[in-house]
This record gives structure tokens, C-alpha cells and sequence, in this order.
């Protein structure tokens, strides 16, 4: 079987896609005074279907499974859905907030936000260059330096 993926294997409906943004806005709202984004503004399939795709037909499940008036509800209606869903399946909720930090985290524009550097923390242009590692030789040779706690 081909594992190809085709941007149209987990299309979202009009319906699904609202729903997804107010829960995303539920998990991470945008800061009142506008420096942060909110995660309802970020792309969460694309993410996914980049590292996670797995978990695409799981959080297809999960919009299906808010009920009609998520759609129309206010923000803190929103939030006690979140809430209620974190209580319902308290391990959905875990792979879900666990996936949506991920993808806001590493979001370029929230990094700069939180006044990190986009990119790997290391090296930040410093090279590092291969070593011999047989110079570690004499510390692995100590040994253990602890003793096992039963």
C-alpha cells in the first residue's frame, strides 16, 4: 500500500474547520493585547499531516464529536468545551494539547513573541566540529558513579 499523502486524505468541511478554530483559540487564545497569535491561526493540518498524521483522523473524530452549537457558542462557551473535553477523555486531550504546543511552539512569529530565536537553540552559527570521541575513553572507564536505589 502506497503511504503517500494527498492534501485531500483528511479534507475539512466549512463546519470542521470553524470548530477547529474555536477549539485551537480555547487551548491558546491570542493575548489581549495582540503581540501573541492564537493558535486557531495557525495551521494545525498542515502540521499534522507533516509530522503526525496519525493523528489526523483522531482529531477528525474529535471536531465531529463537538456538537452543533460550538459552532455559534462565545469564547467561554468554547473553553468549557475544551474543558469538557479534557475531563471526558482526559488521554485525547493530553495527544491534542501535546500536538497543538508543538505546533506553536514552533511557530517562527510565536518564537520571536516570546523573544526566542526561530531555529535550533544550538549551535546558532557556531560550528561544531567532529571530535574523537575515543577521548572519552578514561571517563567511560570510571564507571558507575552511583549506586542503585531499590
Amino acid at each position: 500500500m502506497n503511504d503517500t499523502i494527498i492534501a485531500t486524505d483528511f479534507p475539512l468541511t466549512d463546519e470542521q474547520r470553524t470548530k477547529l478554530r474555536h477549539l485551537l483559540n480555547a487551548l491558546i487564545p491570542a493575548s489581549q493585547d495582540g503581540h501573541m497569535t492564537s493558535a486557531g491561526e495557525l495551521d494545525l493540518i498542515a502540521y499534522l499531516k507533516a509530522n503526525a498524521v496519525d493523528f489526523l483522523p483522531v482529531l477528525l473524530t474529535i471536531l465531529d464529536d463537538l456538537d452543533e452549537e460550538f459552532l455559534a457558542d462565545t469564547p467561554e462557551q468554547h473553553h468549557q468545551g475544551a474543558l469538557a473535553l479534557s475531563h471526558d477523555n482526559p488521554a485525547l486531550f493530553q495527544e491534542l494539547i501535546y500536538q497543538v504546543y508543538a505546533l506553536y511552539y514552533q511557530n517562527p512569529v510565536v518564537l520571536e513573541g516570546i523573544g526566542a530565536a526561530a531555529g535550533p537553540p544550538f549551535p546558532r552559527g557556531n560550528t561544531v566540529e567532529s571530535g574523537d570521541l575515543s577521548l572519552l575513553d578514561p571517563v567511560l572507564a570510571i564507571g558507575k558513579r552511583y549506586r542503585p536505589v531499590s
